[in-house]
C-alpha cells in the first residue's frame, strides 16, 4: 500500500512537472512581448503578489458568496422536486424531458440570456441555479427511488403513513446519494460563477469580474489574468479534492 501511494505521488508530481513544462514550452514559442502568453516564471511571480494582497481575497470571498446563494437555491428546489419526483413515478416521467433540455443548454448561451432577464450582477447565480438543479435533483430522486421497496412495504404494513415513509425512511437513506450529488456539483458551481461574472463584465468585486477588468485594461499583458486565473484553478483544486475525499468516504461506507 505504501508502495502505491509512493509511486502515486510520485507520478502526480511528475504531470505537474510536464503541465509546467509544456507551458513554458508554448510560452516561448506563441509569447511575443512577454504578455500574450506569459511564462509560468512571470505568472507565479504575479501570483506570489496576489497572496499576500487583501484584494484578491475579498474577490474570492465575493465570489465563494455568490456561488453559494445560488447553490443553495438550486439545491432546495431540488430537494423539494427531487422528493415530490422521487415518491411519484408518474411526476419524474414527465419531468424528464424538461431535465433533458436543461442539461443540454449551453451555460454561455444562459448567461447572455439572464443579462437579459436580470441584472448582470444577478446573471451568475442564476447559472449556478440552473446548472445545478439537474445534477442535485436527480440525486435527491434517484437516491429515492433506490431506497428497497420491501422495506417501504413493511413500514405501510407497520402503520407508517406517507409523510414518516418519506421523511423518516426514504429520504434518510437517500442521504449517501444526496451528498454524493452535493459534492459533485459543488466545484463545478464554482467554476460556472467565475465563467458567468467573466463573461457579464460585471465590474463589482470577484474573481470572474477581475479577470475581465484585468483583460480590458490591457488586452496585450496577460499576467495578471494569468494570475488571477491561477488562483482561481488552486481553489477549484481544492475542491475538488474535498469532493473526491467525501466520494471515497462514501464509497468505504457502502462497501
Amino acid at each position: 500500500m505504501r508502495k502505491f501511494i509512493s509511486n502515486k505521488t510520485i507520478l502526480f508530481a511528475l504531470g505537474i512537472l510536464f503541465v509546467i513544462a509544456l507551458w513554458f514550452i508554448l510560452s516561448l514559442c506563441f509569447d511575443v512581448n512577454g504578455g500574450i502568453f506569459p511564462s509560468p516564471i512571470a505568472t507565479f511571480g504575479k501570483f506570489g503578489e496576489l497572496l499576500t494582497d487583501p484584494y484578491s481575497y475579498a474577490c474570492l470571498g465575493f465570489t465563494f458568496l455568490r456561488m453559494v446563494i445560488g447553490f443553495l437555491i438550486s439545491f432546495v428546489l431540488a430537494l423539494v422536486v427531487g422528493i415530490i419526483a422521487g415518491n411519484h413515478q408518474q411526476v419524474y416521467d414527465f419531468l424528464k424531458p424538461l431535465m433533458t433540455v436543461i442539461k443540454s443548454l449551453p451555460t454561455v448561451a444562459l448567461v447572455f440570456l439572464f443579462i437579459v432577464l436580470a441584472a448582470p450582477r444577478d446573471a451568475p447565480i442564476f447559472v449556478v441555479v440552473i446548472v445545478c438543479f439537474p445534477i442535485l435533483y436527480e440525486a435527491v430522486a434517484g437516491g429515492i427511488r433506490k431506497v428497497d421497496k420491501q422495506l417501504i412495504y413493511s413500514a405501510r404494513l407497520d402503520g407508517a403513513n406517507y409523510f414518516k415513509r418519506v421523511l423518516f425512511i426514504k429520504l434518510p437513506l437517500s442521504i449517501p446519494y444526496i451528498i454524493v450529488g452535493v459534492a459533485s456539483s459543488f466545484s463545478l458551481s464554482f467554476k460556472l460563477e467565475i465563467m458567468a461574472e467573466v463573461l457579464t463584465g460585471y465590474t463589482r468585486n470577484g474573481l470572474g469580474s477581475v479577470i475581465h477588468y484585468v483583460q480590458q485594461a490591457d488586452p496585450t499583458n496577460l499576467v495578471d489574468v494569468f494570475a488571477y486565473s491561477l488562483f482561481a484553478i488552486i481553489f477549484m483544486l481544492l475542491l475538488s479534492l474535498l469532493e473526491q475525499i467525501i466520494k471515497q468516504k462514501i464509497s468505504n461506507k457502502d462497501n
